[in-house]
């Protein structure tokens, strides 16, 4: 076996052993090489992807922005203004009024009236001044006067046929009111109440004045 025999001279077979051997540590050398490349390199997925620690702590809250304090307040309302005192009158009678505290308005009770109807007129009479005083309001300077509806024509006076004679001196309170009320026939009237002609239909204007002032005037209809 050490020394084979055959046709072949001796050392044409000792050099196919040496090369057969030789043949098989190299194979073997190179399976060796390959498994431990291989083992030495590792899965490169798993060392691309690194591994995060496990934690036990919540991931943390978003915070929630708060306004921030202030430590002033909202002033309180301003209390009411508080009404001014009202005057104190004067001691002793009232003091006379004034002409421009006094006010005078001429009424009609309807705004219409049939020919032949008699009509309801007044005198309104009213302090508008902040203290009382005395003002004379009697007959003799009261009155009532009916005129055409452009004021141009006098057609009846309450002083015509009634009398003015007498006194009659009020204190008048602040926004107290005095009226008067007579009733006219719808006629006309003349100074001494000599003539009377009845009106016919259409609008008139009625005014009052009191000492000398006169209201504004109202206009009403006879139909």
């Amino acid at each position: 076996m050490i020394d084979p025999s055959g046709p072949l001279p001796s050392t044409v077979y000792r050099r196919r052993r040496a090369l057969a051997a030789g043949g098989a540590v190299a194979a073997l050398v190179l399976v060796v090489w390959v498994v431990g490349a291989l083992i030495g390199r590792g899965d490169p997925a798993l060392e691309a992807t690194p591994v995060a620690a496990g934690s036990s702590s919540p991931p943390p809250q978003a915070e929630t922005p708060t306004a921030p304090s202030s430590s002033s307040t909202t002033p309180p309302p301003p209390p009411p203004a508080a009404e001014p005192p009202k005057p104190t009158p004067p001691p002793g009678p009232p003091q006379p009024c004034d002409a421009a505290q006094v006010s005078v308005k001429a009424e009609v009770e309807k705004a219409s009236y049939p020919v032949g109807e008699q009509v309801g007129f007044k005198i309104l009479v009213s302090n508008t001044g902040p203290l009382p005083c005395a003002k004379e309001i009697g007959r003799a300077v009261r009155e009532l006067v009916v005129t055409s509806v452009d004021g141009a024509t006098r057609l009846w006076s309450s002083n015509d046929c009634f009398n003015t004679g007498g006194s009659e001196v009020r204190v008048l309170r602040p926004g107290e009111v005095f009226d008067f009320g007579i009733k006219w026939r719808g006629t006309t009237s003349e100074p001494g109440c000599a003539k009377h002609t009845r009106l016919g239909p259409g609008d008139y204007l009625l005014t009052a004045s009191v000492a000398g002032k006169a209201s504004d005037p109202v206009v009403f209809r006879m139909t």
